[in-house]
């Protein structure tokens, strides 16, 4: 049974596919340049560094239940501010202690019909009978 030789596995540098495509880009971008602009220093020394130009962020800013929480704020409140996220609970708190500026109007007092034809007569702004 044959088997990988040990200077082949460790020797061999994997760089992911997506990283690889933006690299060779940067290339054919700098090459393309460099051809338009043969004396432009800068291009020269960019075509010798071929590492990364940004790192990715580990950690997402939003996750899904902070996007969900955000808009539920955003709907019942008017505005969902970024310090309702905070670790400080102090922060949290003064966060959801401003008071609402959205406005209310035509909303039904007393019992209200939560029927289609009810809602539908609601929203234009008339009374359902």
């Amino acid at each position: 049974m044959a088997t990988k030789s040990k200077t082949q596995a460790t020797t061999a540098t994997t760089v992911p596919q997506g990283v690889a495509r933006t690299q060779a880009n940067r290339k054919r971008r700098l090459e393309r340049t460099l051809k338009a602009q043969p004396n432009n220093k800068q291009v020269q020394i960019a075509l010798l560094d071929t590492g990364t130009k940004r790192k990715a962020p580990i950690t997402s800013q939003w996750s899904h239940s902070n996007i969900r929480l955000a808009k539920l704020f955003k709907e019942f409140c008017g505005r969902a501010p970024k310090e309702l996220f905070s670790s400080n609970p102090k922060i949290q708190q003064a966060a959801m202690s401003v008071p609402s500026t959205r406005v209310y109007a035509n909303l039904p007092q007393g019992k209200v019909d939560f029927s289609i034809g009810a809602r539908a007569f609601m929203r234009e702004g008339k009374t359902w009978s």
